[in-house]
């Protein structure tokens, strides 16, 4: 018996087009084991209404091609479920697409779907909100707020949006009780990371594991501009995991007060500032289809 199969096309997301994605689906997907439905999102939203409609109907897999903010409205409707989250990497960042391996061209991600296995992952929640890479308090999230504006997409314009933002982001003093511990300070940026990267393979938390139960936290102090700069490269171009000034540590259950308002950032997408943030994880909760 064939497998249904739902794919959430967002026509808006990223830089590349959506128009040939049928045809290369009706050529590379593997008509054996798929019976296969197409859908548009038509707003901010839709795709989480039609994943949960999805989970009703008893579809296997639900595929979504976007970026990392449609691949989060999908995999919201479907942690607990038995539902399978696929995902056509059409983003400009494609963070969670990448740690799961998939291939940037869509005929080759296509072939995920026809060869890959499913596997349960971690979801870790912010303030009752569900991530699936990581969020980003302070820098990061503001980054991400600079970079919304701008016409272009791509790597570079995400670089050039960190390069101006070091000009007129503000740290932040921060209290974090992380598994009964407790650290405290000024704080450039906070991220509290499932999967590896923000996206672009760009991996802020080269540990992490998106099945271990905990999540990887990276604290940024506060630091001199200079140094900031210097930092913001290094990260850019993957060269920071050794470096002194980034802190790592790991856990379930993590709350973190702020100073003052914090930027927030959950999977590349900002949110309005908040003061108070309660995070945890939920242990294997949604079940992707991933490239081993």
């Amino acid at each position: 018996m064939k497998k249904r199969i739902l794919f959430i096309i967002n026509p808006i997301a990223g830089v590349k087009r959506k128009d040939a994605i049928p045809a290369h689906i009706a050529a590379c997907l593997n008509h054996d084991l798929y019976e296969h439905q197409i859908v548009y999102t038509e707003r901010r939203g839709h795709a989480t209404e039609i994943a949960e409609q999805a989970v009703r109907d008893g579809i296997d897999v639900v595929v979504v091609a976007g970026g990392d903010g449609s691949v989060n409205e999908v995999a919201c409707a479907l942690i607990g479920s038995d539902t399978v989250l696929g995902i056509l990497p059409f983003g400009s960042g494609n963070g969670l697409a990448r740690h799961l391996g998939y291939p940037m061209k869509v005929r080759e991600a296509i072939g995920v779907l026809n060869h890959g296995s499913s596997m349960a992952i971690d979801v870790g929640t912010v303030n009752g909100r569900p991530f699936f890479s990581l969020i980003g308090i302070g820098f990061d999230a503001f980054v991400a707020k600079v970079f919304d504006r701008e016409k272009a997409r791509g790597f570079a314009a995400y670089t050039w949006s960190a390069i101006k933002s070091l000009g007129v982001f503000k740290p932040f003093d921060f209290d974090i009780e992380n598994d009964g511990q407790r650290h405290t300070g000024s704080a450039f940026m906070i991220n509290i990371c499932n999967s590896n990267q923000y996206g672009y393979d760009v991996q802020i938390a080269p540990l992490a594991d998106i099945q271990d139960g905990e999540l990887d936290i990276v604290l940024l102090r506060n630091l001199p501009k200079w140094r900031a700069v210097l930092l913001v490269l290094q990260v850019l171009l993957n060269r920071h995991h050794n470096s002194r000034t980034l802190q790592y540590m790991r856990g379930k259950e993590i709350a973190i007060t702020s100073s003052r308002p914090a930027y927030l950032q959950i999977d590349g997408e900002t949110f309005r500032k908040e003061k108070e943030f309660r995070i945890k994880v939920l242990p294997r909760a949604l079940k992707v289809m991933a490239n081993r």
